[in-house]
């Protein structure tokens, strides 16, 4: 798909994302449909044949696990960071067919970590770095009446600090690659104009906050050749998303973490320096702030 195509339909589709956001991705209700079909997400003819090397935050389940596998069957080489890496059983077989596979510990909230993991591969070009670890938190101490502030600053440090700690170890590695692209995984429960729930508060706000930070690094790495990409993945049927569902009304069809990574990757595929910075959804239609 050229960017002109990938553009051209955003109008139309902005009214639609604004409804589907509410019943699609919102984190606001519960479903019991089975998860949609992945061809209507997996299309072959959107696939790029760019190869590189891309480092995957939070890659030992759900949408970050798919990512690598995605990566890896494309024929890239994968820097893949799990905080337990020795119960990644999935990831971890992954890496033993794929040479090309690394895994490596990772908690993005320990800077001693992220500095030694952008130690050891100093040097090393990062086409692609993707800040895709987060965490959703407890609902109920999200609630007004029931704030817990510890959790808050848990749900800010792990959501928003860590790709902001990422991001400033491997900028290097970035600017020294071809395509040189930061990715951050966000959600529209960041879209101030979007959200109508009063749940999950503190999930919103980080993300909200994370897409004001790095479309903020957007600005301060253009000049130097790198794209900064914003990216929800959708309403994806892993357990984060089962959790912030769980006891509410809606029903809705959830995509497998599969297909989710393969529309992201090939979102990220369609950034560049023009579009730096902007907020999109997994379908490649832009999502308002």
């Amino acid at each position: 798909m050229m960017r002109k195509e990938f553009l051209s339909k955003l109008p139309a589709l902005l009214l639609a994302l604004g409804l589907l956001s509410l019943v699609g991705d919102a984190l606001a209700g519960g479903h019991d449909r089975a998860p949609r079909p992945e061809d209507l997400l997996v299309d072959p003819a959107r696939r790029s044949d760019i190869t590189g090397t891309v480092l995957i935050t939070g890659a030992n389940r759900g949408i970050g696990l798919e990512l690598a596998r995605n990566y890896s069957e494309r024929g890239w080489t994968v820097i893949a960071t799990a905080r337990k890496p020795e119960k990644a059983d999935e990831l971890n077989a992954i890496a033993k067919n794929n040479p090309k596979v690394s895994v490596e510990r990772l908690d993005v909230l320990d800077l001693e970590q992220v500095n030694a993991l952008a130690e050891k591969y100093k040097g090393q070009p990062i086409d692609v770095l993707l800040n895709n670890a987060a965490i959703l938190g407890a609902k109920e101490p999200q609630m007004l009446g029931n704030y817990d502030y510890d959790l808050f600053l848990r749900v800010m440090n792990t959501n928003v600090a860590g790709p902001l700690r990422m991001t400033q170890a491997f900028l290097g590695n970035v600017a020294a690659s071809e395509q040189k692209k930061i990715v951050a995984i966000t959600s529209t429960q960041g879209s101030i104009t979007l959200i109508r729930s009063d749940t999950i508060q503190f999930y919103n706000s980080s993300k909200s906050a994370l897409n004001m930070n790095m479309r903020a690094v957007s600005a301060a790495v253009k000049d130097r050749g790198i794209t900064v990409a914003l990216i929800s993945p959708g309403a994806v049927d892993t357990n984060m998303m089962r959790t912030a569902l769980a006891g509410s009304k809606f029903q809705m069809r959830l995509l497998t973490p599969a297909a989710s990574a393969e529309a992201v990757i090939n979102v990220i595929d369609q950034y560049d320096l023009e579009l730096s910075g902007t907020f999109m959804s997994h379908k490649g239609s832009k999502i308002p702030w």
